[in-house]
């Protein structure tokens, strides 16, 4: 497990729950938080004006009807973690097929 002054590399583990969330992430989810807050302090006033939560940057995007929330307004991943993945992923891929033919040329030699 990679900790804090570790280096990343493509064998670390790293667990994702504890990173914080990136801005691009934050941005939108403030405004839905500021959006539920208003609702419960005005929830004793009989008419609640407030605004609507599809209207833009209000982090919620209406599709059919339905509100959804916008769970970014950039990429969730960095390029170079993309990458650092897709390699990680490419060697997995690389070492399973190693195994495999391993595996066969045993069984055909008996």
């Amino acid at each position: 497990m990679v900790v804090q002054d570790d280096k990343l590399t493509a064998k670390s583990k790293v667990d994702l729950a504890c990173l914080p969330p990136c801005y691009d992430a934050l941005k939108p989810h403030v405004p839905r938080v500021n959006h539920h807050v208003a609702l419960y302090k005005r929830a004793d006033e009989s008419i609640l004006e407030k605004p609507n939560p599809y209207e833009e940057e209000q982090g919620w995007m209406r599709t059919d009807g339905v509100l959804r929330p916008v769970w970014s307004c950039g990429p969730v991943l960095p390029t170079s973690l993309v990458d650092l993945l897709d390699t990680t992923e490419r060697e997995q891929e690389d070492e399973e097929e190693e195994e495999f033919d391993s595996d066969d040329s045993i069984e055909n030699d008996d």
